[in-house]
């Protein structure tokens, strides 16, 4: 219900162009002043009180009238937070603590909420750094909604420096709100406004705002030592924002919310970067970002993607590592220099990990080398290396910024292969006559009379079970699924033309590469079933990632699904 205010004897808190604020029963009243337009604001003030409008949104809750009952304004909830302009102040950042995550986080809140209100048909017009509201629990408020677009009532003044040169009359519409958020991500991102700086030749601000000659890319525009770098943006972000500032482009996409999304932090720099760049931007100059995948068109109804710039590709090691042309062995935004001595594998910290034949080295707070049983392998899963030591035990290696933590899994035979998976690991023990599998410590025999030449050790994520391939001297192949210690099935039925590494198993199905195809045999309906792909062949490794194919190909990665 409106409520009766009367002003007399009442101090405001504080008054603007349009009205006066006063605190009211826990609550805030904006009273207008004599020359605006009560019965517009009236109409306005009515369709927001019946509206479903985001809690970021401080909306009237009611209409405010005068002893006689005639419209003076309205009352809302009580926010109490730090305008927006702030973000651009250096001395009131760094003093506070905040960083670009949390400048980031604030935006895309803001941006969400426009979005929203946008699908009403509701438009903030007069967008701008001083009538948004945030605290330091990164709660946001937009304030002042009575001068909104809001159905045939327009907004009827915008802050020229906020505004779309674009803009026509008081036709404030998505687009415009868009062009105005838009500066407003800029300056609280770089602490400069988009047409900031000084030209050489001199040009005034909102010339260039209609001429689109932004400080992106910009050698004329001589920009002060306060602005903070965007050399850290992601491609994206930062050519949408050139795209909004110089080409007309109004329609915003997801860049803003894929760069909070993926960030990651130098120490060095204390400062945030996009995470998909090959390493910190601020640091090093060279620094790059891989491009999205490059569709490949589709095949039987699935799309097929490659997951990396052909053109950089020397050759790839694995799902995650490859060298480039420069000589750097690469994962995702860690490098190495590559020696071809070493095999190279990263830990989820960053630090790499050089193997040769009987010892392999990384470096946390000092540089560890570390013996291993000769010509045996390396498993490693996000900060764990796993091998077997000279004295032939299984040993699981977590590594930490100030030390390791070893720890014996079991003891193995003088010739035995393994393979982890998400913590479990598969240990095949051979001895003349036969091979005991070791499975999380639940033993199973096979009896086996040949010896391996070849072998590859999967696991069902599915399911959990063990798929075991060994190929003899003789070129005789033996397939074997493990259910715990128990051998659920075996054939020596199945050949294969692929190195016994590159099938993959999931869900029962056996993912074998041959050329042109994907074959599937799920061993429990003793059926064969292929998929056309034309960048698989024989030398293609296969992983399975839920309804999706990884293959890993000397050349690129592909995505089939």
């Amino acid at each position: 219900m409106p409520i009766k205010f009367d002003t007399t004897n009442r101090t405001p808190l504080t008054e603007g162009g349009e009205g006066a604020i006063y605190e009211y029963n826990g609550k805030i009243v904006k009273v207008f002043k004599p020359h605006i337009d009560l019965s517009t604001k009236e109409r306005k003030v009515n369709a927001l009180v019946k509206l479903a409008l985001p809690k970021a949104v401080v909306k009237p809750i009611d209409s405010v009238t005068d002893s006689r009952g005639r419209f003076i304004g309205y009352y809302m909830d009580k926010v109490t937070g730090e305008e927006f302009k702030r973000l651009s102040n250096k001395k009131f950042v760094t003093a506070n603590n905040i960083d670009t995550k949390f400048v980031l986080s604030l935006l895309v809140k803001v941006k969400a909420v426009l979005d929203e209100v946008h699908k009403k048909n509701i438009y903030v017009g007069d967008l701008n750094d001083q009538n948004i509201l945030f605290d330091m629990s990164g709660n946001i408020y937009l304030i002042d909604c009575d001068s909104w677009t809001v159905g045939n009532d327009k907004c009827s003044v915008a802050m020229d420096l906020f505004k779309d040169p674009r803009l026509k009359a008081d036709n404030f519409n998505a687009d415009t709100d868009n062009y105005a958020f838009s500066v407003l991500a800029w300056k609280c991102l770089t602490r400069i406004h988009p047409f900031g700086g000084t030209m050489q030749p001199d040009m005034a601000i909102l010339d260039r705002m209609k001429k689109g000659i932004s400080v992106i890319d910009r050698k004329e525009v001589t920009l002060p030592r306060t602005v903070k770098s965007w050399k850290g943006f992601s491609p994206d972000l930062l050519n949408e924002f050139k795209a909004v500032f110089e080409k007309g482009q109004r329609t915003l996409s997801g860049s803003l919310e894929d760069m909070l999304n993926n960030l990651s932090y130098c120490k060095k720099d204390k400062e945030y970067y996009y995470s998909k760049f090959s390493s910190c931007p601020y640091c090093d100059s060279t620094a790059q970002v891989n491009k999205k995948p490059i569709s490949q068109g589709t095949v039987g109804g699935l799309k097929l993607y490659a997951l990396y710039d052909g053109e950089n590709i020397k050759t790839v090691f694995d799902r995650y590592t490859y060298l480039d042309n420069d000589g750097y062995v690469r994962n995702g935004m860690w490098k190495v220099p590559y020696d071809t001595q070493f095999r190279y594998y990263f830990l989820e910290n960053g630090a790499w990990i050089s193997e040769t034949s009987d010892y392999f080295s990384f470096q946390t707070d000092k540089i560890y080398t570390i013996d291993k049983k000769f010509k045996t392998s390396l498993e490693v899963e996000g900060n764990s290396i796993y091998f077997i030591s000279p004295q032939n035990t299984l040993v699981k290696m977590e590594v930490m910024p100030n030390g390791n933590a070893m720890k014996n899994i079991c003891k193995v035979s003088n010739t035995a292969y393994f393979a982890v998976s998400n913590g479990n690991y598969c240990i095949l023990n051979y001895y003349a006559g036969k091979i005991i599998v070791n499975v999380n410590g639940a033993n199973a025999v096979i009896d086996y009379n040949g010896d391996i030449a070849n072998y590859g050790i999967h696991r069902d994520e599915v399911t959990g079970r063990w798929l075991i391939l060994l190929e003899d001297t003789a070129g005789k192949f033996y397939t074997y699924v493990l259910n715990g210690n128990e051998v659920e099935y075996q054939t020596d039925a199945i050949k294969y033309d692929c190195q016994l590494n590159f099938p993959c198993i999931s869900n029962s199905t056996i993912f074998i590469p041959i050329d042109g195809k994907i074959r599937g045999y799920n061993y429990k309906k003793s059926a064969f079933k292929d998929f056309e792909c034309g960048v698989v062949s024989e030398e293609s490794k296969l992983i399975k990632e839920k309804n999706k194919f990884v293959i890993v190909n000397f050349e690129n990665v592909y995505v089939l699904g």
